[in-house]
């Protein structure tokens, strides 16, 4: 007797026959989920940050809470290397730079980036200075370590492009070589990927893992929207409501340590708003 017992082919339709060529075995690792949160206390917050000079967003909030619960639950700051998950020194935190283009081209729109190194130990006003000043040098162009790395990309052929960014993960991540010699910045991604579209008006959304090298965390932060929640009181009330969108790798999450993630995000964003 065979491993599995078969009952014989199912009926194929013209679209089942054409996906099964189509398609391969599944062999993406993403876990996808929303959370919302209250965003009653936060908003007082950032309000607040605001009123006194230091311009912060969600954005800011959602990168520090992450980085200060990737600090108090080390087994999440980790990295797949080697066929086994390891354990990460430093909460690095990296944020998504959107450069528009002159002319109104949306097409030619860049998408960048910028790591805050050690996010857990930045206070919140000190964490959105920085992003805010490397993110202005991204934008313009003056950052000597990511114009020397899209320099390079730009040299590497189309067709062998694929090839190189996992060349290069191999002897980054896998082997843990450090290619500052060839132009290529250390670490580039860090522990997490936080990105918002929130600025743009949209609510909902989720961001995919980069497959080559990125981080096994991507957080995306949608706007902050009022929405109908029942109350203490059991009332429908409307509140501020924020919505993040996560992408976890289930090679080093399952749905145990994705619910100590959230749970924790959930207290500092909603509770412990002054912690960040």
């Amino acid at each position: 007797m065979g491993n599995i017992r078969y009952a014989g082919p199912a009926a194929e339709s013209s679209f089942r026959r054409m996906a099964m060529g189509a398609w391969d075995r599944p062999g993406d690792p993403s876990i996808y989920g929303f959370m919302d949160f209250d965003a009653t206390a936060g908003q007082r917050r950032v309000d607040a940050l605001r009123a006194a000079d230091t311009p912060v967003t969600w954005t800011h909030l959602v990168a520090r809470a992450a980085a200060l619960t990737l600090a108090r639950h080390p087994d999440t700051n980790v990295v797949p290397r080697m066929g086994r998950v390891h354990r990460r020194a430093r909460v690095d935190v990296f944020l998504q730079v959107a450069i528009p283009r002159e002319g109104g081209d949306i097409g030619a729109a860049d998408l960048s980036g910028v790591k805050i190194e050690a996010a857990d130990t930045k206070v919140l006003p000190t964490l959105a200075g920085e992003l805010r000043e490397r993110a202005m040098r991204v934008r313009r162009h003056e950052d000597p370590e990511l114009e020397r790395g899209k320099r390079g990309l730009a040299l590497v052929p189309r067709l062998l492009m694929r090839p190189v960014l996992r060349l290069l993960a191999l002897l980054q991540v896998h082997l843990n070589l450090d290619l500052r010699w060839a132009g290529l910045p250390r670490d580039p991604f860090g522990s997490v990927l936080v990105t918002s579209l929130g600025m743009m008006g949209i609510d909902t959304a989720l961001a995919p893992l980069f497959p080559i090298g990125g981080p096994p965390i991507v957080l995306l932060v949608g706007a902050v929207t009022p929405r109908a929640v029942v109350d203490e009181a059991g009332r429908v009330v409307a509140r501020p409501i924020l919505r993040l969108g996560g992408t976890f790798d289930h090679r080093c999450f399952d749905g145990y340590q994705i619910a100590c993630f959230a749970a924790e995000m959930k207290r500092l964003l909603e509770v412990d708003v002054d912690e960040l």
